[in-house]
């Protein structure tokens, strides 16, 4: 499918990319780019990349008629410059296609004008990360949104989107703003209560943890640089997103202060019928 895939950040996601490309034969080399040599060595070890370069140094741009693409997997901060420099280096040679794997949206959509470039955000993760965490499988049957706009090209489109199902991935176009609003609940409040749970449970009361605890507190583990980064880019939908659950947990305390029987079971029976659809 492509001559070749550069991925910048070749950590979790990037290694998975990496991985997965090699194993379906997407494209004839893979190359990484990052900052540090030591997880660029790693990633080259581990049979994730065929060939490496520091985000300093100029990779060797590829000949004119070649198709290249450059999945920028670096922390939400950093994509837009990634973006650019990928612009500047690949983009008077060959046939380039960029896209990203950012968990947000809108303010690439906003200042990438580049009709090159289409947003990606694959759902899907782990708390792990690094290339030694990388899974070549991390994408089967997850959902990838694509967020194109009205200047991007059908065939790019077409490409990317056949791109990520090769992966394994189910794909899905939407709205970059609307994605941003959804993922604030879905992704981004989750880690969020995860790790108000983790501070306010005391050091005495550590002991009596078991699964539940572990299971809701799992997320807390992520990266706390690359969480940052999403929870200020997302600010504003994460604190719609803290309002509405500030709602529900209000209407909790009240329903358990009044020992309302029937009110406490029909919750709790709502919620474990939405979890078992």
């Amino acid at each position: 499918m492509f001559s070749r895939l550069v991925i910048i950040g070749v950590g979790l996601l990037g290694g998975s990319i990496g991985l997965a490309a090699k194993k379906h034969g997407l494209a004839q080399t893979v190359t990484g780019v990052g900052r540090t040599e030591k997880t660029l060595e790693t990633a080259f070890r581990n049979g994730i990349i065929d060939e490496y370069y520091l985000l300093q140094e100029s990779v060797p741009p590829p000949a004119h008629d070649d198709q290249t693409l450059v999945v920028v997997c670096t922390p939400v901060a950093d994509i837009i410059r990634n973006v650019f420099a990928a612009i500047r280096h690949f983009g008077h040679s060959g046939r380039l296609l960029i896209t990203d794997v950012g968990s947000t949206k809108t303010k690439q959509v906003q200042e990438i004008s580049d009709t090159r470039f289409i947003g990606s955000h694959p759902i899907a993760g782990s708390e792990r990360s690094g290339p030694d965490a990388a899974d070549a499988e991390l994408f089967q049957n997850r959902l990838t949104v694509l967020t194109p706009t009205k200047f991007h090209s059908a065939d790019n489109i077409n490409l990317l989107r056949r791109f990520w199902q090769t992966l394994g991935a189910h794909v899905i176009e939407m709205d970059a703003v609307k994605h941003d609003e959804i993922l604030a609940v879905t992704s981004h409040l989750p880690h969020v209560l995860s790790v108000i749970l983790t501070r306010m449970v005391r050091e005495e009361e550590r002991p009596l943890t078991g699964t539940g605890f572990a299971g809701m507190t799992r997320l807390a583990a992520g990266s706390p640089e690359i969480w940052r980064d999403i929870l200020l880019d997302n600010s504003g939908h994460v604190l719609n997103a803290l309002h509405r659950f500030d709602i529900q947990l209000r209407e909790f305390i009240n329903v358990l202060q009044s020992k309302d029987i029937e009110t406490i079971e029909r919750l709790l029976h709502e919620a474990k019928s939405i979890v078992e659809k």
